[in-house]
């Protein structure tokens, strides 16, 4: 089973992470915390609140590694949330190719359909972006879609009040959330 390697201060909120998911098996994940994070050019920075854009967290899939805002700390709820799609950021790397494309198809449906609103900020705001199927745009969304979708699967329930995307499309990435996990994954 993976395990959390987290700083003491984390530690009791990191091990209530785990109530109702699927069984997560890889290498140790190390979760920190540092504060005012932002993001600039491809770059996490600390302690620069006027450069860049306020970020939440940002994961490192290679090094193994969580690096969440400071403040989640105080905000329970949103702190496991944050946690959790940060966690599926490594199961979406290793999810496979024929396991991507379906949930690519599926969001490729909602496209189709015109389906508003998401399931979470970081993919809203990639929505937001008027992505198009097959472009960079796309695979950024993609990837950030299945983040908040298993962060809102897993979480029972919003974080926050920013869930837009109409139920019939939920239910419909819920239920592929659960069939493709049932048993398991990869991260």
């Amino acid at each position: 089973r993976l395990s959390l390697r987290a700083t003491s201060q984390l530690k009791s909120q990191v091990d209530k992470v785990w109530i109702g998911l699927p069984k997560l098996c890889g290498s140790p994940i190390r979760v920190s915390t540092l504060p005012q994070l932002t993001a600039s050019d491809g770059r996490l920075l600390s302690g620069s609140p006027h450069r860049g854009t306020a970020v939440h967290a940002a994961s490192f899939i290679r090094d193994r590694r969580i690096v969440l805002e400071l403040r989640l700390v105080r905000y329970h709820r949103l702190l496991r949330a944050v946690l959790l799609h940060e966690i599926f950021h490594f199961v979406w790397a290793r999810l496979g190719n024929r396991k991507r494309v379906e949930f690519v198809r599926l969001l490729e449906r909602e496209f189709v359909a015109g389906a508003k609103g998401e399931l979470g900020e970081s993919s809203n705001v990639k929505k937001d972006l008027c992505p198009q199927p097959g472009t960079h745009l796309w695979r950024d969304y993609v990837c950030e879609a299945f983040c908040d979708t298993a962060a809102h699967t897993y979480l029972s329930g919003p974080a926050t009040s920013r869930y837009t995307l109409a139920q019939r499309w939920v239910n419909r990435r819920r239920a592929w959330f659960q069939a493709t996990f049932k048993d398991g994954c990869l991260c």
